[in-house]
């Protein structure tokens, strides 16, 4: 995601691409190759570069406290991937550290800027479909174990993601959080939580997981994810007392990707990369005019709150767990 947000930053019209950090020398090269003059190992020394007004932290979940603190601590407003942090109890420091600060925090769900997706709850909330009696998100994948490297070359897994302790839960956590946060802006609150995690590959965290939201003036939503496949699948179902809604997101093949990549070289976006185009233009847009952004800090606190919710009401599909 690191690379997406450079390609997009260099585009922006109303921002300036001032620096970039990370401790990988490959990852600087990029960086460079992109045309990035000033690339730093130590990202505090980006910090105290006082020309910089905001951050992007793109960096394994096990890093996000530690980074926002220090990014908040500096006085630069941050957009942050998702999730917002391992856990509960990180969630609320990092928003401790954010509000001590008075800097801004934005959390990065790029389907909140999909245009299929704001159209659907357009319709929601002008009644045309009804009421809406059960809703249905499915986001399927092969997850980190088939990672795309540069031109759709194979990439090496991080470590990181396959210990528990550094990412903070498995397909619910990494992909769910998408499809709950989505649903609540749809819907409203969440006052029950019921999930089902299977470990087909035996490791101490879930990879796929099915999920169940009761929504306080609102459906019953369920929310399946895994990454078991490698028949990608990304839909939303909406069922409701007039209309029913399908939304079908198919993930681009080989050759695209390949076509995509060629044209972000000569400053084109392809259709896979909008959403994330238009969602750091939003912040960077939030930052210009001193605007809270959405979604913010306390939303992907409140979508922890709810994959917490999520593991403590569980039942295990598999025996020995």
């Amino acid at each position: 995601m690191g690379k997406v947000h450079l390609h997009n930053c260099l585009r922006l019209k109303n921002a300036q691409l001032v620096s970039v950090a990370d401790s990988s020398t490959k990852a600087l090269r990029f960086a460079r190759e992109a045309g990035v003059k000033n690339v730093q190992r130590d990202y505090n020394k980006l910090l105290n570069d006082e020309s910089i007004d905001a951050v992007i932290i793109s960096v394994p979940n096990f890093l996000h406290l530690e980074c926002t603190k220090d990014a908040a601590e500096a006085g630069k407003d941050i957009f942050m991937e998702k999730p917002l942090a391992r856990n509960v109890v990180e969630g609320e420091q990092i928003l401790s550290h954010v509000k001590r600060a008075g800097v801004k925090l934005m959390v990065g769900y790029p389907s909140r800027f999909r245009e299929a997706f704001t159209s659907l709850r357009d319709e929601i909330r002008s009644g045309s479909l009804g009421d809406i009696q059960f809703a249905s998100a499915t986001n399927i994948s092969s997850g980190p174990f088939s990672p795309r490297g540069d031109m759709g070359r194979p990439a090496q897994v991080p470590a990181w993601w396959f210990k528990k302790e550094l990412m903070g839960g498995g397909a619910l956590l990494d992909l769910g959080v998408h499809a709950i946060n989505l649903f609540r802006w749809y819907f409203g609150d969440v006052t029950g939580v019921k999930s089902y995690l299977g470990y087909r590959f035996n490791m101490d965290f879930e990879d796929h997981a099915v999920c169940f939201l009761k929504f306080k003036d609102g459906p019953i939503a369920t929310v399946n994810v895994g990454w078991f496949s490698k028949d990608p699948r990304v839909s939303i179902e909406l069922y409701g007392t007039v209309k029913h809604r399908s939304l079908v997101r198919s993930p681009p093949g080989a050759l695209s990707m390949i076509t995509e990549d060629i044209g972000r070289k000569f400053g084109k976006i392809g259709r896979s990369m909008e959403r994330y185009y238009r969602e750091l233009q939003y912040f960077v847009e939030c930052v210009s005019s001193d605007t809270s952004p959405s979604p913010n800090g306390e939303e992907g606190l409140l979508d922890l709150k709810i994959i917490s919710m999520g593991y403590k009401n569980a039942f295990n599909l598999t025996p020995n767990r």
